[in-house]
């Protein structure tokens, strides 16, 4: 493992990622978490509507009509990478979801992530969100987004912390 790229086998309990993707770790961050169960750190973390209640780039979230399995798809728009689609891949209530971002101006390729609640204890445990791409596209963006993306991705979730009954952020950046 080398300081731009991650093993993709850090462990996630028995959850395999490379199923849906091949990219590299690029962001691993967690929020350990108590007084909450997993279902309602689940239930913040899952709600597409949230997002732009704790992630400081999202400007708005637009939901799209379910889908044949009642999955609901959904766009955010963020003001650095424009409007962003983010399509389900996993839903697994209230352990986990796995999900792909994409869109015209979104610099990150390849981008698939997974969000993973583990309980500890009673009333605590540790949510993981983690960050897979290939490559971050174009000159300005490659310089840029890997100074970038590490501290407002934590600033976000720091602010999401106490949505979840969160006492402690860490984030490993292999950008």
């Amino acid at each position: 493992m080398d300081s731009t790229t991650a093993d993709n086998n850090v462990n996630s309990g028995d959850f395999d990622i490379s199923a849906f993707t091949a990219a590299p770790l690029r962001l691993d961050m967690r929020i350990e978490f108590q007084g909450m169960s997993p279902e309602d750190v689940f239930e913040v973390m899952g709600d597409p509507e949230r997002v732009k209640d704790w992630y400081l780039l999202a400007k708005e979230v637009h939901l799209h009509e379910p889908d044949a399995d009642g999955q609901v798809n959904f766009d955010v728009e963020f003001v650095l990478f424009g409007i962003v689609k983010e399509e389900i891949l996993h839903w697994d209530v209230p352990t986990r979801y796995v999900y792909k971002a994409y869109g015209e101006d979104f610099p990150l390729k390849g981008y698939v992530a997974l969000i993973e609640v583990q309980q500890t204890g009673a009333n605590e445990g540790v949510m993981i969100w983690r960050q897979y791409f290939d490559e971050v596209e174009g000159d300005y963006n490659s310089r840029i987004v890997p100074v970038i993306l590490p501290p407002l991705n934590e600033a976000s979730l720091e602010r999401l912390a106490p949505m979840i009954g969160g006492t402690n952020v860490e984030m490993k950046s292999y950008l």
